[in-house]
């Protein structure tokens, strides 16, 4: 069965909307990170996807400490601080070094994600969260955008 495109998208938009508010619920604005920001909804004929930057899934799943082999592996400081210039962070070059160097510490000891220093499970599995908390305006979407995509079918016969 083939559906408009419009229908999967607004469906689609209803999951990122609540990924969204999940997010901000969890104390991520897009100020923190731009997870939000990044999400897209991707229509195709029969089915619909909502994408985002690529490390959605360690923010959803975490990361255990046994999983980090190169906390001070020269990438993963580079992207730590472009995420603190990202949030605002001020200070010299050196400053902001250290600042990344002290996080890749810490989640080389604790995991991601972490508040305060100690790894914080209330910021894990948002996905699933985020649909559990909105399954019912989720559904009411489905719905109703099913039920248009049936009047029309049944108008054309």
């Amino acid at each position: 069965m083939y559906f408009d495109k419009k229908i999967l998208r607004r469906i689609g938009e209803e999951y990122a909307t609540a990924f969204g508010v999940e997010l901000i619920k969890q104390g991520r604005t897009e100020r923190a990170g731009g997870l939000i920001k990044s999400l897209r909804v991707r229509p195709a004929e029969t089915s619909v996807s909502v994408e985002g930057n690529f490390y959605w899934t360690f923010l959803d799943k975490g990361v255990k400490a046994s999983q980090i082999k190169y906390p001070r592996a020269k990438a993963r400081i580079d992207a730590l601080i472009k995420w603190l210039e990202r949030k605002g962070v001020a200070g010299s070059d050196k400053v902001i070094k250290g600042i990344a160097y002290a996080i890749a510490y810490t989640h080389s000891k604790v995991g991601m994600p972490t508040r305060r220093g100690r790894f914080d499970r209330s910021r894990i599995n948002f996905v699933d969260k985020a649909i559990k908390r909105s399954s019912s305006r989720i559904n009411r979407t489905i719905d109703l955008e099913l039920g248009k995509s049936v009047d029309i079918i049944i108008n054309k016969i």
